[in-house]
This record gives C-alpha cells, structure tokens and sequence, in this order.
C-alpha cells in the first residue's frame, strides 16, 4: 500500500460478488467490517487476535451475512446504525437484492456523529444516505490510531467507490441523498484520506474531490 494508514489495514475479497471484508487493528483492538461470508475464513485471518467489534455499514445481505456466525464465534458486538439496524437484525426489510439476509443482532445502533471507541481507536459515524437510507461510514482521524503519522481512514461500504459511487436504484435508495452524502464526505474530510470502499480498490479523498468536482 502506498499510502501509509493510521491503522493496520488487511482486506480479504470475498463473496458471491468480491465484498471487501476489512480487519483493521491498532495496538490494542482489531475491527472487522462487513463480514459478508464465511466467518471461519474470517477467524482464520485473525490469527489468534482478539476480536473487539463487528461494523457494518449498511443492510445488504453482502456486507451482513457473515456476521452473526462471527458474533458466535468471537463474542464480539455488532455495531450497525440505528436506521439500518432493524434491516440487519431482520425485523424490518429492504429491497435491492434478490438474495436472501441472514439476520444478525445488532448490539450498538449508533446515531449520526457518535463515536464508537474500540480499545484506543475512536471512530465517528458518519451516515450517508443513498445507496440504503441508514448506509453509514466510519471514519478514524489519524490520532486515534497506533500511527499517528499515518493518514486517516474512512471505512465507505457501499457509499463511495473509486471513481463512483454506490447504486442508488435499489429501494431505499436515492440519488439526491448520495449527492449530499458525497457533498458531505468530501467537504469535511481531509484530502489525505484514504477511503476504504465495500468493492473494488481503495481510494482518497483527493481523487475524489476530483471526480465529483460539481458537489463541492
């Protein structure tokens, strides 16, 4: 990776259609984000470390249907947001997909701007609507992470990609609340900022300043 990251930053690309599945350590904590499948892959890939919170972004069946068996297997919380946490836990439905969710337990629902401390790491919610009306981020300022001279990091799922963003056709979605979402991000975020998107490669802030130049 080029750009050196706050945290440490490990990507496994899995699931019927090629879900970034993030575990993101510090010193003292380890993050998973968006466990689509195949949690003992998951588990394997921690390597005996500890697992200390479960994120997900968003209510699709690709970035959730993982996560119950990894909370079973780890013991770890699932932090989701408070307007897509009925969609994950399976009392509520979205459409947009033609497969199945697998319901997990949602055991934090967070609000737009709450922090979500993880042992020293502290990440702020960021909701972003559009692609799902409780899509959210997570975003980690370079201090609290276990590099400080390492750039920060935004976790997008589904939100922002490399180049684009994420569909807005599916029913929840919304194009004018992606533009003010993506208005949102790139506004207030720090150019340094590497975005880590829920498919296909990573991304910064300052790239894509440059590809949405007409929100900003």
């Amino acid at each position: 990776m080029a750009i050196e990251p706050c945290v440490k930053i490990e990507v496994l690309v899995m699931g019927p259609i090629e879900n970034n599945v993030y575990i993101i350590s510090s010193d003292d904590a380890t993050v998973v984000v968006d466990p689509t499948a195949k949690a003992p892959r998951i588990v394997e890939a921690l390597g005996g470390r500890a697992l200390d919170a479960i994120f997900i972004t968003h209510g699709h069946f690709d970035h959730v249907n993982g996560a119950k068996e990894l909370r079973e297997l780890t013991g770890a919380p699932v932090v989701a947001s408070a307007i897509d946490a009925p969609v994950v836990e399976g009392i509520a439905e979205l459409g947009g997909t033609t497969r199945t969710l697998k319901p997990c337990p949602v055991d934090r629902a967070v609000e737009d701007g709450e922090l979500v401390q993880v042992g020293s790491m502290v990440w702020k919610a960021i909701i972003t609507p559009g692609h799902t009306p409780g899509s959210m981020c997570f975003y980690l300022d370079s201090q609290h992470g276990s590099n400080p001279q390492g750039v920060p990091v935004l976790v997008s799922g589904d939100t922002l990609f490399r180049g684009t963003h994420g569909r807005t056709d599916f029913e929840g979605g919304s194009p004018r609340d992606m533009d003010a979402s993506l208005a949102r991000l790139l506004n207030a975020l720090p150019e340094e900022t590497l975005v880590l998107p829920g498919h296909n490669d990573f991304t910064t802030i300052a790239y894509e300043r440059r590809t949405f130049a007409h929100l900003l």
